[in-house]
């Protein structure tokens, strides 16, 4: 079967003078001239190498090299620009691209080196392997997925054992002709001990042949690229979940009042009951008596506020952010449409209300999201 390679290159000449020269050599050659296209095209059409400027007319290339190694990790890249310098270079590589190459602005001397570098991806594998049995590493400061792609592209059968220094735990991964048709690590076996061993960060390995009297099973038939996908795509939910602040609402109170220049008092509220949930003043850890008065006044300028604008007719659920101001302060209402609560926020009257409810409003998402799970927990 061909090999297919996919052209992202606005300049038209040169997509056109690639595509000839690649087809000439027996490459299946597909073209976009920017991200969107490409992506379309590396969605329905899984090219085995990736051509690519950075400089496209609607996104940063940079984004298509993680878009393409989240959504086809065994596809090859070769960032072909005309942006210069080796950081750009270093950057590009960290982020998943093979090859790295400037172009010289001669459109003979660029083909031919785009040539060169794509037979070197994409060369007979017999002709780049070598014997590997007995070969040992340390994982640290390599990525697994990289190691087990670069097995796969020796197109052997070879089997891979791999203990994690941490847990001490031990995997092995066969591979059929390239392919990963086995794993084990501990009592799991198949796709489940396959993930399981992806996730180990440090470790050591070692690389053998597997005996030809004891043929290897099968209990993998996912194709390896499905597979790197699914554990990339299992590893952001991990990393999601263990970066995602975890704020109480009292804390993210504490935050607009940090970011607001007079800020006197801010409240969560239940305006349908008329009870504060959380609140958060410039009075906090003064006096009992005198937060105790700055807080009713709080409570009754925000229920005040909310007769305003409902004009005593039901309609608590249907308001929308406000800004009410008198000689004194100015009195915010920003709606959180989870149950019937709200926030309220009084500042002093040489505050600029806009830019302190812009300020709120960044702040409802994760309000929201924080009174939902509550109310999901009880």
């Amino acid at each position: 079967m061909k090999k297919k390679i996919l052209i992202v290159e606005p300049d038209k000449e040169l997509q056109v003078r690639l595509s000839d020269a690649l087809r000439d050599r027996g490459y299946q050659v597909l073209a976009s001239e920017n991200f969107e296209e490409a992506d379309d095209t590396l969605h329905f059409l899984k090219p085995d190498v990736v051509i690519m400027e950075l400089l496209l007319p609607d996104r940063n290339g940079v984004d298509l090299i993680v878009n393409i190694k989240q959504n086809q990790p065994g596809a090859r890249i070769i960032v072909f620009t005309d942006i210069k310098g080796s950081t750009i270079e270093r950057s590009v590589k960290k982020k998943g691209a093979d090859i790295f190459i400037n172009k010289v602005g001669n459109v003979e001397e660029d083909t031919a080196k785009i040539l060169d570098a794509v037979d070197e991806l994409l060369r007979p594998r017999e002709e780049k392997t070598q014997p590997v049995e007995g070969f040992k590493g340390n994982l640290e400061g390599v990525d697994l997925k990289d190691l087990v792609q670069a097995f796969s592209l020796m197109g052997r059968d070879i089997i891979i054992k791999i203990r994690d220094v941490k847990t001490f735990k031990e995997g092995t991964l066969y591979f059929r002709a390239g392919a990963v048709v086995d794993a084990k690590a501990g009592a799991k076996r198949g796709v489940d001990a396959f993930k399981e061993i992806m996730m180990w960060e440090n470790g050591i390995f070692e690389v053998a042949y597997p005996n030809p009297d004891e043929p290897i099973e099968t209990t993998i038939d996912v194709p390896l690229d499905v597979l790197l996908l699914d554990v990339v795509r299992e590893q952001d939910e991990m990393l999601q979940e263990t970066t995602k602040p975890r704020f109480t609402p009292k804390e993210v109170l504490k935050h607009i009042r940090a970011e607001i220049p007079g800020f006197i008092g801010a409240m969560v509220f239940d305006y349908e009951e008329g009870a504060p949930l959380e609140t958060e003043t410039i009075l906090e850890g003064k006096s009992f008596h005198a937060s105790a008065t700055l807080y009713g006044g709080i409570l009754k300028s925000a229920m005040e506020a909310m007769e305003f604008v409902t004009q005593g007719n039901e309609k608590s659920r249907d308001f929308i952010d406000m800004i009410i101001t008198d000689k004194y302060d100015h009195v915010i209402m920003v709606p959180l449409h989870v149950e019937t609560f709200a926030v309220f926020l009084l500042v002093n009257v040489d505050t600029n209300p806009h830019e302190a409810l812009n300020v709120v409003k960044r702040y409802v998402p994760l309000l929201v999201e924080l009174y939902k799970e509550q109310e999901a927990s009880m």
